[in-house]
């Protein structure tokens, strides 16, 4: 079950709450909308989840960088109706990857090990021979399953576990998680709480030691917090 009955409620009736406001609101409320969630998305969640001393940011968390986030947000905003498939996915890598060292939309060759720890030993991620399988299998689970936040948060997850690219693999799958989730009708999860940084990773190493519970519950109590979060800011959102 991807959402723990604590959650599953809520996050319906916060679904249908965003639903009613949004097809009421005006012009400035909707932008107000989708701007606060681009923001985070582009600048306060990689902070947040990634901070790394001033000497050691770039290529990490330079204005580039974070441009290149809100330009791949609005890629997915703007094309809610697109199947999402292996040249989708390395699209959204590539808007990632502009005027930075790594080249954008092309699986990594080389081995590689996933920067988390997993019961005390780091991840190892499939070889990379194993890629074009792996990824046609998160394909095949994106587009033929039916709960939408099961989709969701399996896709985030797989795309970490392959590490498929050189580098930016996790912007990658929240993107592509956050893409899943608006064609289902849901609003991106953000990740923008200083206390994210260490529940996202303890997430992701859950997931990995078997426990989708934990990792599920995690994700879901996200998803509430950004919905009232939104929620909040039409509440309060001005026609100018």
């Amino acid at each position: 079950m991807t959402k723990t009955p604590k959650y599953k409620k809520v996050i319906e009736q916060n679904r249908e709450t965003i639903t009613k406001m949004l097809s009421g609101a005006d012009t400035v409320k909707r932008l107000n909308n989708l701007n606060w969630l681009r923001h985070e998305i582009a600048y306060n969640e990689p902070r947040i989840l990634f901070y790394i001393p001033a000497r050691e940011q770039l290529p990490y968390l330079d204005y580039n960088s974070m441009r290149n986030l809100g330009e791949a947000y609005d890629y997915i905003i703007n094309n809610p109706q697109k199947t999402i498939d292996m040249t989708e996915i390395c699209k959204v890598h590539s808007i990632l990857c502009h005027n930075t060292y790594i080249q954008g939309g092309i699986f990594r060759t080389t081995p590689k090990i996933l920067e988390i720890n997993v019961n005390g030993h780091r991840m190892h991620t499939p070889d990379a021979s194993q890629i074009l399988s792996r990824m046609n299998e998160i394909v095949f689970k994106i587009n033929n399953t039916e709960d939408t936040l099961n989709r969701a948060f399996n896709a985030h997850y797989d795309l970490i576990a392959l590490q498929p690219f050189d580098d930016f693999n996790k912007r990658t799958s929240r993107l592509i998680m956050n893409w899943i989730l608006v064609q289902g009708g849901y609003r991106p999860i953000v990740f923008n709480q200083p206390t994210d940084k260490q529940k996202y990773k303890d997430a992701i190493i859950a997931m990995a030691s078997g426990n989708y519970k934990q990792y599920a519950s995690y994700m879901s109590a996200c998803m509430v917090r950004t919905q009232r979060e939104i929620i909040n800011l039409l509440k309060t959102s001005k026609t100018l």
